[in-house]
């Protein structure tokens, strides 16, 4: 009977002890607020598209903005050469590039 009487005596404390704890807060993460700036190719006509020009990759250096990412936007194939050697498949690809920094405070 006193065994019983302990180990009761354990498990409520043990209950009341784990019923006291304060909540834990919830996680909260926080992030810099980030611009993204986005440089693609331009079309020129129905399927003839532009390259970025590197003076405007280099505006945006010169305003702040870092350089993130570069990946091929456009695919273009094309046959060149004359019937001869038998047109051969060429593949151009035109980039699109992603820009990234920190927003200024107000904005």
């Amino acid at each position: 009977m006193r065994r019983i009487l302990v180990i009761f005596a354990l498990i409520t404390a043990a209950v009341i002890v784990l019923w006291a704890q304060k909540p834990k807060a919830p996680v909260t993460y926080v992030y810099p607020p980030y611009e993204v700036r986005l440089l693609f190719p331009r079309e020129v006509t129905p399927a003839r598209y532009e390259q970025v020009q590197p003076q405007e990759v280099q505006a945006l250096a010169a305003q702040g903005w870092e350089l993130v990412s570069v990946m091929p936007y456009v695919y273009r194939n094309e046959e060149r050469g004359n019937e001869i050697n038998n047109k051969p498949m060429v593949t151009q690809t035109y980039p699109a590039y992603f820009f990234k920094r920190l927003r200024a405070p107000g904005n």
